[in-house]
């Protein structure tokens, strides 16, 4: 019995694979209802939420009557919570220390200064705490426990540092998770091209799938608007980023499990530690992985999870991509799209996936209420690499109320 710990967004999807494949599950969750029927059908799943904690979780497991194969985090959440229950029933299994590195960016910055990864210079304040900023701007003011780039701004003056450190020490629900630091870590900004390192670490030792080519929007926010999966090889930097995966996983403990570690390549191109999580990466990129290198990302996650180890054979040169269709305009989605012709069209295109309803109220500032729908692209990284670009730049959501005129005006 494989227990997936509180699915969500890449979790879903690894816990519908599982089903799928006929391997008892067990899932503990307080979000059943984000759960395909066909998981809720196929699986035993059980209420609980992580204010419950860990001794919870072993009673559940208890009570399923079923012996335990292996544990696998659902979500970044809930990471030292799968650890410490995979650590109690003797399965593979992060420690105690190396859970918490990857969730707390404080501690993570730290173990990047005593094991010599590199990474941006950061200082913790914490709630309540005034004053000016304590690093040259231009700075990235980031929550140390949230995902999603949620709350993370560029700051380049005093005032929009002090609103960003407001946000973050401020109220307000942060969604999914139960209990968020009130503290804001202020990093210095790095500039250069961003890179999502994806892979697994199973019995044989870690291995890399792809280094994923990140699109974000404008500043000051980092909303991811695409991606693009290559196999290492097929990167132009893809010598320097695996070996820098690796230094990360070794770094970082990672005996088990997923690894999502996202670097960018700075001005003198020495890759820089941004973060680094133990779970499957979010936004479709395990789906992108699997189109374009080949690597099955969940069923890695899966095997090695139950201490095994999982071969996916060479990785393909096919690059897979995506890019995020939304508007630069608030209001509700009016149920088209601007601009899809010149893509949908491309010899590389394959499929174009909605993701909001029309009438959806959109926020360009909200990135869970700011996307209608994908473009998905499969080639040669290069081709592949100008759509995904020039989708993010031409095709926009259509928003009611907004007049070609006006919305002329906003592409301006």
């Amino acid at each position: 019995m494989l227990i997936v710990v509180q699915p969500l967004s890449a979790g879903v999807r690894l816990a519908a694979r599982v089903v799928a494949s006929g391997t008892p599950c067990l899932i503990p969750t307080q979000f059943p209802e984000l759960l395909p029927p066909e998981v809720t059908a196929g699986a035993t799943v059980v209420d609980w939420s992580p204010d419950r904690g860990v001794a919870e979780l072993l009673r559940i497991v208890g009570e399923c009557g079923e012996r335990p194969t292996g544990v696998v985090a659902g979500f970044e959440y809930v990471v030292p919570e799968s650890a410490a229950l995979a650590r109690a029933l003797g399965l593979p299994a992060l420690g105690a220390e190396a859970a918490e590195a990857v969730r707390q960016k404080d501690v993570m910055r730290r173990w990047c200064a005593e094991r010599g990864v590199a990474f941006p210079r950061s200082v913790l304040v914490e709630q309540g705490v005034p004053g000016p900023c304590p690093l040259p701007f231009p700075v990235v003011v980031k929550p140390v426990d949230c995902g999603g780039s949620l709350m993370v701004s560029l700051c380049r003056d005093e005032e929009e540092y002090a609103a960003a450190c407001a946000v973050v020490h401020g109220p307000g629900e942060v969604r999914f998770h139960p209990n968020p630091r009130r503290a804001a870590l202020v990093e210095e900004y790095v500039e250069g091209p961003e890179f999502s390192l994806d892979g697994w670490v199973d019995a044989a030792g870690p291995h890399l799938a792809s280094v994923t080519t990140k699109f974000l929007s404008a500043e000051p926010d980092f909303f991811e608007t695409g991606h693009i999966a290559t196999a290492p090889e097929r990167s132009p930097h893809g010598v320097a980023l695996e070996e820098f995966a690796r230094r990360v996983v070794e770094a970082f403990e990672l005996s088990v499990g997923p690894f999502h570690i996202e670097t960018r390549i700075d001005r003198d191109g020495r890759p820089v530690l941004i973060e680094v999580g133990a779970r499957l990466a979010g936004d479709n990129i395990p789906e992108l992985v699997l189109a374009g290198p080949g690597v099955d990302l969940c069923a890695a996650a899966a095997d090695a999870a139950r201490g095994l180890r999982h071969d996916p054979g060479p990785l393909s040169p096919v690059s897979a991509g995506l890019a995020f269709v939304t508007t630069r305009r608030a209001g509700p989605y009016a149920g088209t799209l601007t601009g899809t012709a010149p893509f949908t069209g491309a010899g590389e295109f394959r499929e174009l996936v909605p993701e909001a309803e029309p009438g959806t109220v959109l926020d360009p500032g909200d990135i869970f209420r700011n996307r209608v729908a994908r473009l998905h692209f499969e080639g040669a990284l290069d081709q592949v690499e100008r759509l995904v670009a020039s989708v993010i730049s031409e095709v926009e959501a259509d928003v009611e109320g907004v007049g070609l005129q006006d919305k002329e005006g906003a592409h301006a």
